[in-house]
């Protein structure tokens, strides 16, 4: 329809159509090549950021503490493995067994080199030579007071060499008791619970796979199992125990840029000096590879241990395990989801045509847009995170309706005898106009996000709003020569058809007739609502209402919420939130010196949602005196006793049966004995039963299955005993008694968690409550900023986070309504045409919450996101409505083409989305119900409710109606 008045914009469009004609091939190969380019500059280049702060920029103030805390403390959060079940034992074989094989690994010249600071319990041997001075004096007192009682018994122990030996000086010592009661009689009588124990952990060595375990030198020598629990890391009164360790640093080596690719030789281009960013870069990408590593070797270890002690559930988290699972996750579902969301679309889009050429002509020149941006966003951004990967599935929804509609308007041209050239033409010029102004206004909505101050929200926007301009591209000239190839003969059986469709008319009879040429079953499904519009008018208003009512929609800040609920690092996450007694999350405040830090801890434990806090300020600012002494006495009490070097050899079975059988005859008549006693002792007739029972039970496993098999595991067994208890009693004797602690005297795995790289001391502050939910985390960090204002760690970040996603989305939504505004009034430059264009999004948006609302679907910082997305999807409909509306002034739009294609690219739409329904993150499978559900509403209100206002307009000849013209066409 040419004017003499035609805007730039439809010229443009008409040159464009004409170019297209004449010069196919400018349009079809040269970008079949470009997209091969953009594919290969991906795989090479795209990488993949799993830090979730880093979707944070570093202009906000919360951040930059974070920030310094990590220059202060470089390296990743602590893995975290999680052992549980109701057997303590059972818990203690597992964490040794494990932290052992981490021990072995954490060393410079292990192959893997992939640990560090592997903590997992705190006995004498890992503290170090200043050990003792982290016990309480009581403790300090009661362990003198042990070596005291037990001094006749360990001096015995000192001299055995392995079980054998050991078991042969009881049975002396327990003939000497018949004859005598004295020190050593009184000192045995002490450790029938500590003989007992190492029988049966014997016992249980012959029953599991691995290399066993000392079963304790703290449970051996006073104190039982309360205190050698007391060393480990345990929560839920010894049900969960955790082995805890960091990934190493990056070495300078693993830190070197990438030699230069190819086309840089051939520019000539020299390697830039790296800027602080470039070498930090460099450091994050080096440090992301050995954690991945690293959590992948910690889960192999967890699985050999587990295959030798059964019957506990084991599991691995900590924030960097919960990124990357998440990561993981989300690839996999973002992967998935665009396969669905790629075939429903075709599905769809053939099914709606009913045939598959030309529907298979718009997917491939989608693939060809998708490989653009993907080239675009490795050039621009350089990475997707756990917001962008989303974009993939919900581009091939939105972009394939670029197709949609100049598909449907280039067949509805050819059906009315045009040839292809003018077909296409009016294709290009009438519809291409709505196609992009609903590109733009779409884009429009993501390219908004980019204004907030997220900087995840605005990459976000960038890929997603500069990938639809992109796919536009292919679309509007590379999708018109793949259709004008058949142009002319889709133009000659179309001519066919009408004149078979005329001559069979003209034999019809009048009643066939009339039933061929009638409205066809859109147009009747149209008059529904075109025949009755205030009817429609009352139903809408009548849903506004109803959806009303649920208004407004909670918002879900809880990050673990989002995450899928079947992540084992999510479902050992919770069961640390679940059971423990202090969050395993913690805020963190550092300060120049431990006197410093003692001041601040006192002031932060005076605060109601404290738990507890971690520090070494304690330990570093004590007056060492009493304890100074206590450790003298105790080196003084320890000293002369020299342990033999133990046997590593198999055990010697036979002889190690005979013996235990002598010491089980000894308990029987001891215990016989005591019941005999006027004054009967039960508690001692219970241990001499209970080792009786053990010394038993460990003759009988002995003589059970493979004895080479079994000789094995019993030498190690008593290897690892003897040896635990000679290396514990040399960290006795070899603790220093001159002066107090010192930062240089902390081991390597409290310095390095506790003292920065330029002496700051750390405080790590624990909450009372969950401190994932939002409530909590909003408590706990403004009390602590009430007594230090730059606290930072993983609870500030997660509540500043959340609730600058939120803001930001709210605030791309006024940038993507503003932004559209503009356009469409650009494009129908009317005011009333902004309106009726926008009144199907209002509508829509409003029925998707209230829907969100009746379904009890809470907003969260993955489904947020819809805001401003279903202001730029829904206003497109209305766009085409007013479009083809402007050219006919025929409200009956679903019967037409546009309609159809309104129609199909809506459903197209609802795949793209609905595909992310499939996905096991919890927050990816949200986004997508709410998009698929606005997507429809939108849709619904769109060619439900426009049409029957467009009717009650003209019916009453208001201007507005009469009026709209886009862009002067």
């Amino acid at each position: 329809m040419p004017s003499h008045r035609e805007h730039l914009f439809v010229r443009l469009l008409r040159l464009l159509a004409g170019a297209v004609f004449k010069h196919p091939g400018w349009f079809l190969w040269p970008q079949v090549l470009l997209a091969a380019v953009c594919i290969w500059f991906t795989v090479a280049k795209l990488a993949f950021d799993m830090d979730r702060n880093n979707l944070v920029g570093s202009d906000q103030s919360y951040h930059r503490n974070f920030l310094a805390l990590k220059k202060e403390f470089p390296g990743e959060d602590d893995l975290v493995a999680v052992v549980e079940s109701e057997d303590h034992e059972k818990n203690r074989q597992f964490i040794e067994r494990l932290g052992k094989k981490l021990d072995a690994e954490s060393t410079a010249d292990s192959p893997t080199n992939l640990f560090m600071d592997v903590l997992y319990k705190g006995d004498l041997t890992l503290m170090g030579k200043k050990a003792l001075l982290f016990v309480p004096e009581d403790s300090l007192k009661e362990m003198k007071q042990a070596l005291v009682d037990y001094r006749p018994f360990i001096n015995q122990f000192a001299t055995a060499t392995n079980l054998e030996s050991l078991v042969h000086m009881i049975n002396i010592q327990i003939r000497t008791a018949k004859r005598e009661e004295n020190a050593d009689t009184k000192a045995l009588a002490q450790s029938l619970p500590a003989l007992e124990r190492i029988f049966r952990r014997a016992t249980e060595s012959l029953h599991r796979p691995g290399i066993p375990v000392s079963p304790g030198v703290d449970a051996l020598f006073g104190g039982g199992e309360e205190a050698e629990r007391e060393k480990y890391i345990t929560f839920s009164s010894g049900r969960i125990y955790l082995a805890t360790l960091k990934p190493r640093a990056p070495l300078d080596s693993e830190m070197q840029p990438p030699p230069p690719v190819w086309w840089e030789k051939v520019l000539g281009r020299q390697p830039a000096t790296l800027s602080a960013n470039d070498r930090q870069a460099l450091r994050d990408s080096a440090q992301g590879e050995i954690t991945d590593r690293a959590v992948a070797r910690f889960r192999e270890l967890i699985a050999e241990t587990r295959r030798e002690v059964s019957g506990v559930n084991v599991g691995l988290t900590g924030e960097p395990v919960l990124d990357r699972d998440e990561m993981v996750q989300s690839q996999h579902d973002s992967t998935v989801a665009t396969i669905i969301s790629l075939v429903l679309s075709a599905l769809i889009f053939a099914v709606g045509y009913n045939q598959t050429g030309r529907p298979l002509k718009a997917v491939a020149c989608l693939l060809v847009g998708l490989a653009y941006t993907m080239g675009y966003t490795t050039l621009v951004v350089g990475h997707l995170n756990i917001l962008t990967i989303t974009f993939a599935p919900m581009l091939i929804g939105l972009a394939i309706d670029f197709g949609v509609h100049l598909i449907t308007r280039f067949e509805e041209e050819l059906r009315h005898g045009r040839n292809d050239h003018e077909s296409m033409t009016r294709a290009l010029v009438n519809t291409g106009q709505g196609i992009v102004t609903g590109c733009l206004t779409t884009a429009g909505a993501f390219l908004a996000m980019s204004l907030t101050d997220f900087k995840g929200i605005k990459e976000m926007g960038v890929i997603t709003g500069g990938g639809l301009v992109v796919c536009l591209i292919p679309m509007m000239t590379m999708l018109p020569v793949m259709l004008l190839k058949k142009g002319r003969q889709l133009q000659i059986d179309h001519a066919a058809g009408r004149k078979q469709h005329a001559a069979a008319k003209r034999h019809l009879p009048p009643k066939q007739k009339r039933h061929h040429s009638g409205p066809d079953r859109r147009e009747r499904l149209q008059r529904l609502w075109l025949d009755r519009p205030w009817t429609v008018v009352g139903v809408t208003v009548a849903f506004c209402l109803l959806a009303a009512i649920k208004l407004p929609v909670p918002f879900d800040y809880n990050l673990l919420h989002m995450q899928s609920q079947g992540l084992p690092s999510v479902v050992y996450e919770r069961k640390l939130i679940d059971s423990a007694e202090k969050s395993v999350l913690y805020a963190a405040s550092m300060v120049d010196s431990p006197e410093q830090a003692v001041k601040l801890v006192e002031k932060i434990q005076k605060l109601p949602s404290v738990a507890t806090n971690d520090s070494m300020a304690e330990f570093l600012t004590q007056d060492p005196g009493i304890k100074l002494g206590l450790i003298h006495e105790i080196r003084q009490q320890s000293e002369g006793i020299r342990f033999q070097e133990p046997d590593g050899s198999p055990a010697d079975l036979t002889s190690l049966a005979q013996r235990l059988y002598g010491l089980e005859g000894y308990m029987g008549l001891a215990a016989d004995e005591v019941k005999r006693q006027t004054n009967f002792d039960r508690k001692i007739w219970d241990n001499l039963m209970g080792l009786r029972s053990a010394v038993q039970d460990l003759r009988i496993a002995m003589s059970q299955g493979d004895r080479k098999v079994n000789a094995a595991k019993i030498g190690s067994f008593q290897y690892a005993l003897l040896d635990d208890v000679r290396d514990t009693f040399e960290s006795l004797q070899g603790q220093d008694d001159t002066s107090g602690l010192t930062a240089d005297d902390l081991p390597p795995a409290l310095k390095n968690r506790f003292i920065g790289v330029t002496g700051k001391h750390l405080i790590q502050i624990y909450p009372k409550n969950d401190v994932w939910e939002h409530d909590v985390q909003e408590k706990f960090v403004h009390e602590l900023q009430t007594v230090d204002p730059k606290v930072t760690g993983t609870p500030v970040q997660l509540y500043y986070y959340t609730d600058l996603l939120r803001s930001a989305y709210v605030h791309a939504s006024g940038w993507a309504l503003l932004a559209i505004l503009i356009l469409v009034f650009i494009h129908f430059r009317s005011l009333s045409a902004v309106l009726l264009a926008m009144l199907p999004v209002g509508i829509g948006a409003l029925w998707m919450v209230g829907f969100m609302g009746w379904a009890h679907i809470p907003f969260n910082p993955a489904n947020i996101m819809t805001l401003p997305l279903v202001i730029g999807i829904g206003v497109t409909n209305g766009i085409h409505i007013l479009n083809r509306f402007a050219e006919e002034h025929d409200p009956g739009i679903l019967a037409k083409s546009t309609g159809k294609a309104v129609l199909v690219s809506g459903m197209t739409t609802i795949a793209g989305f609905g595909s992310l329904t499939v996905a096991d993150h919890e927050g990816i499978k949200s986004l997508g119900w709410v998009m698929a559900v606005g997507v429809t509403t939108c849709m619904v209100a769109g060619l439900t409710f426009l049409p029957a206002l467009l009717i009650l307009m003209r019916k009453k000849g208001t201007a507005e109606a009469e009026s709209l013209n886009p862009k002067g066409s």
